[in-house]
């Protein structure tokens, strides 16, 4: 690795944060359940898996091991970390979708996140058919033979709007496409705002029989009715343009799952937020791989939030039908094999000799220290005091 992704390495270190697109160098033991996380990618099984782990057992280093591997895959991926008081709450379908939306990732640009490398490369794709002369392929049936008028191969028509607006080039419609699709509830009150911007000023890049009346009449412009429909096709077409473009797919990381019991305080925001997850699982609204991180106490917690309430005729064995994945603890060996990698990132980051400040029995003994303290995060709290006594070794050092 280069000195500087060495420190920015160090930095996330430092705090206890997983170094990101350096999970896999910093993933230590558990090789044979990281190896079915794998296979479960290359399957290309749909619908949902819940991530069980310990506090202290890496729940959100091992969604990003998954990330890692998925856009090495060549999945389109998107990271969620759910936060009801963020305007991220799992009940609202429209505010799940937007966040997927503004956290889309492609390997090949991975600076840039959202909706932009994926419409990029879809309109590229267009492009490249179009001039080739093509007829009757996935993208000349996308656009109607060019003329974007209308489109069966698309499930929502925001997408198609938002599509054929980014398709014209223009920069501030583009940013416009951004706007909406991220936060789709602030344009709600903004119907004639989002047309005139994404359809009436660009009728002349395209056809479109309808009036501006019908585009407000099937509610177009809406993520959150008739049970946010609209939301979950979307989901739908960001999957399906995603592998029309060449990908994999979309996979979608939740993280904090939790949230839904922790933060939703109403019942009935809990039920909704509990029936969406079940519809991930089923994989009809959303074809693609979905992984939620969870603690192993969360399925009982969901249960007995719901009895509380005197929620006795829910059908509880739906949460049993999901299937988990539980992820061991790390143990002294794997904490040490961990720390010793910091200890070479440490040296690269600061161009420095730890190994000279540091034994290796020395390097045990810390390790075996720290892991020993009862916390919940054992894992993050011995990452915390390996790289603190490195940074005062290098001080002395100096």
């Amino acid at each position: 690795m280069e000195t500087v992704q060495a420190q920015h390495i160090i930095e996330a270190l430092r705090m206890g944060i997983p170094p990101e697109n350096h999970i896999h160098y910093f993933t230590v033991g558990r090789d044979s359940e990281i190896d079915q996380l794998k296979l479960r990618l290359v399957g290309g099984n749909c619908g949902a898996l819940l991530l069980q782990a310990n506090y202290g057992s890496g729940k959100t280093h091992l969604l990003r091991l998954i990330r890692e591997i998925a856009l090495e895959r060549g999945f389109a991926v998107s990271c969620v970390t759910l936060d009801a008081r963020s305007s991220v709450r799992f009940n609202r379908m429209d505010q799940v979708v937007g966040a997927i939306c503004r956290n889309i990732e492609l390997a090949g640009d991975r600076e840039c996140k959202g909706v932009r490398p994926l419409f990029d490369l879809v309109c590229q794709c267009i492009e490249r058919e179009k001039g080739s002369g093509s007829d009757g392929a996935f993208w000349s049936r996308l656009t109607n033979h060019w003329r974007w008028d209308y489109s069966d191969e698309l499930d929502a028509p925001a997408v198609f709007v938002a599509l054929r607006a980014w398709a014209t080039g223009r920069p501030e419609v583009q940013n416009e496409v951004e706007g909406w699709l991220f936060h789709p509830w602030d344009y709600y009150a903004q119907r004639k705002l989002i047309y005139q911007r994404l359809v009436g000023n660009l009728r002349s890049h395209f056809l479109d029989p309808r009036n501006e009346w019908q585009f407000y009449a099937d509610d177009v412009f809406r993520f959150d009715k008739q049970g946010h429909a609209q939301s979950w096709a979307t989901l739908r077409d960001l999957h399906t343009l995603s592998c029309a473009a060449g990908l994999q797919g979309l996979v979608i990381l939740f993280d904090e799952f939790e949230d839904v019991i922790t933060n939703l305080n109403r019942i009935d925001f809990e039920e909704a937020a509990f029936w969406n997850l079940f519809q991930f699982y089923s994989g009809k609204q959303f074809p693609g791989m979905t992984f939620f991180a969870v603690t192993p106490e969360f399925v009982n917690k969901c249960k007995t939030r719901l009895i509380t309430k005197g929620r006795w005729d829910y059908d509880y064995s739906r949460f049993e039908a999901i299937p988990t994945f539980r992820m061991s603890a790390l143990d002294y060996a794997d904490l040490t094999l961990l720390a010793d990698r910091i200890v070479g990132a440490h040296g690269r980051a600061y161009e420095w000799e730890p190994k000279r400040a540091i034994s290796s029995a020395k390097l045990k003994t810390l390790v075996r220290e720290a892991a020993s303290v009862p916390v919940e995060d054992r894992a993050r709290h011995t990452i915390k005091a390996v790289v603190k006594y490195l940074d005062k070794a290098l001080d002395e050092s100096e």
